[in-house]
């Protein structure tokens, strides 16, 4: 064996090797191109004619990657991460003018705030139901004993 034979078998991959990772953005698209598809032709075939769609479903089903692939799929929180940063946020993105920035950094801690004050009216709110129903249901209990003695 010479050394440049040697050599280019070293650098060539192996036959079996795995194919590249996928990167995730490409994974959520195909998934929703997938779904996007699949669903109206399944339900399509169901309507037609049932047994062609059962058929379409086992098959659509399969090739989407309900079989395991023999390779892990990533965590929750990695996913979660990829996701992420493929969205762009205001502190990562700057207009190039300082006071629209402010202004822009002014507002969205106003609407923070406004978020947090109106959630929290809306939890006082549903305890207020609560509390409401609850108050009315043991009205009626007590008129209801009160009628049966």
């Amino acid at each position: 064996m010479t050394m440049t034979a040697h050599t280019q078998f070293m650098t060539d991959p192996p036959a079996n090797s795995a194919q590249p990772e996928m990167h995730v953005a490409v994974q959520i698209i195909a998934t929703l191109t997938f779904a996007a598809f699949a669903i109206p032709v399944t339900i399509v075939a169901l309507n037609v004619f049932w047994p062609a769609g059962v058929v379409i479903a086992m098959i659509l089903a399969w090739r989407g990657g309900f079989v395991p692939t023999g390779r892990p799929s990533p965590a929750p929180r990695d996913m979660d991460e990829a996701v992420k940063s493929l969205m762009p946020t205001t502190a990562q993105k700057s207009s190039g003018n300082a006071s629209f920035d402010a202004y822009r950094n002014d507002m969205l801690a106003r609407l923070e705030t406004e978020q947090e004050n109106f959630e929290g009216f809306l939890t006082r709110l549903r305890t207020a139901k609560d509390q409401s129903e609850f108050d009315d249901f043991m009205d009626d209990r007590a008129a209801r004993l009160d009628a049966d003695t």
